[in-house]
């Protein structure tokens, strides 16, 4: 009885380890073969204005923005399609209302409409992050 309760529970071990083992290989989560990410700084910070709200007050963002991206590749398209990548944080920004700034939530929500227009823009998923590395909302 206990030669097969050890048999059965050997089983079971292999099972779950040949899973994880296939798992890690379809998704393709092999560290070893993953390059690491690269920041890249766009070429100069971003002023421009935000949404209006109801008065007639405008506001603006003085932002420094850098992109995470997926590997040496990405940032060599990056660097080829900049003036359109910067249009388009520039679109996102000026239909962003202030009150998206108040709140780290709001900012990461932010963070991820451009992430998701700059990958949309490029066909591809290349921008992991974008990296507000100064900002200034008036």
């Amino acid at each position: 009885m206990k030669k097969l309760i050890i048999i059965i529970t050997i089983g079971v071990i292999v099972l779950v380890a040949g899973g994880i083992l296939a798992l890690r290989f379809v998704t393709g989560s092999n560290d070893s073969k993953k390059e690491s990410p690269i920041v890249v700084p766009l070429n100069k910070e971003i002023l421009t204005n935000l949404a209006k709200e109801g008065s007639d007050m405008f506001h603006y963002i003085k932002v420094s923005v850098s992109l995470e991206v997926v590997n040496s590749n990405a940032v060599k398209v990056i660097e080829a399609e900049m003036p359109k990548i910067r249009d388009e944080i520039i679109s996102v920004f000026n239909g962003t209302k202030i009150n998206e700034f108040s709140t780290p939530t709001g900012i990461e929500q932010v963070k991820a409409r451009i992430v998701q227009r700059i990958n949309l823009l490029l066909k591809a998923n290349l921008v992991r992050k974008v990296l507000f590395t100064d900002m200034v909302v008036q």
